[in-house]
């Protein structure tokens, strides 16, 4: 079990350079956690697609059923108030903070490509190449 941050579900959904491990985690460890958030960042991640002209609004439908179906499972709401309180301590945004949050309470990795993000969190996050190495 692992919590996997949005990024890591949009290159899950969308064809490009990360696609290949985001599904050779999913391989790995098919039971992933996500905050309840994840639907706003993945729906905002295909809207900015669609601006681009990268794909067309039936595609964004297609991929945003598509994530419905495989991701609501693992959603989870980690607590309001941890979430402020790692916000806060750590410098995140309040999105981020869930991600983290939700890895803390279950006491499993956070996969995320976000950086700043794994600065934050310390050991407790990994990249995609160190959650498959």
């Amino acid at each position: 079990m692992i919590v996997v941050d949005a990024n890591v579900l949009v290159y899950s959904l969308v064809e490009g350079a990360h696609t290949l491990h985001a599904n050779q985690m999913r391989e790995k460890d098919p039971d992933w956690r996500i905050p309840s958030l994840w639907r706003y960042e993945v729906g905002n991640a295909l809207i900015q697609l669609a601006r681009q002209k990268l794909i067309d609004l039936e595609t964004a439908h297609r991929l945003m059923d598509h994530a419905e179906e495989i991701f609501s499972p693992g959603e989870m709401r980690p607590e309001s108030k941890q979430v402020l309180a790692n916000a806060l301590k750590k410098n995140l945004t309040f999105y981020d903070a869930q991600y983290l949050t939700l890895a803390q309470m279950l006491d499993i990795p956070l996969v995320t490509e976000d950086k700043a993000l794994r600065k934050a969190a310390g050991k407790s996050a990994l990249s995609i190449h160190d959650f498959l190495n």
